[in-house]
């Protein structure tokens, strides 16, 4: 069980950390790949969220910005055996809140408040991980009329 509830706690920093590191900015060269997005930028964050969490890394990828995309792909990549491990618990997004801060004609900010609740199938115990400081300021960017992640 311990033992458990350490996979998970690293999993969920990982895919946290992923988040954060596309969120921050940088620009990064490659090919252009057209997203999906939303027509809102909480939206946007909410889809890039559960695609993350549930391991599609394909569809998480359309709602990061062109800028970004080759970034988060390389951040993938660098946690696969997290997304094997993420089959053995389910990750409960519904608790989260998105507000916008700011929201211009191309540039958004998104805070994201509340708490992961993580549970492991058969075990009654869960785990909340609260994110309010870590996802304060989700910035995005509007490409093609569509709110990205950025």
């Amino acid at each position: 069980m311990l033992k458990n509830m350490s996979k998970l706690i690293l999993m969920t920093s990982l895919f946290i950390l992923m988040l954060i590191t596309t969120a921050c900015g940088g620009n990064s060269a490659g090919d252009v790949i057209a997203g999906v997005g939303s027509e809102n930028p909480q939206d946007a964050v909410e889809g890039f969220l559960e695609a993350a969490f549930s391991g599609d890394t394909l569809r998480a990828a359309t709602f990061v910005c062109n800028a970004q995309r080759d970034l988060m792909r390389g951040a993938y990549g660098g946690i696969t055996a997290a997304y094997d491990e993420l089959e053995d618990f389910d990750v409960d997004l519904s608790e989260l809140i998105y507000t916008v801060i700011s929201e211009e004609e191309l540039d958004a900010t998104v805070s994201v408040t509340g708490d992961i609740v993580v549970r492991i199938p058969g075990v009654e115990e869960e785990r909340r991980i609260n994110v309010d400081t870590r996802l304060a300021s989700v910035k995005l960017k509007k490409e093609d009329d569509l709110w990205r992640v950025c």
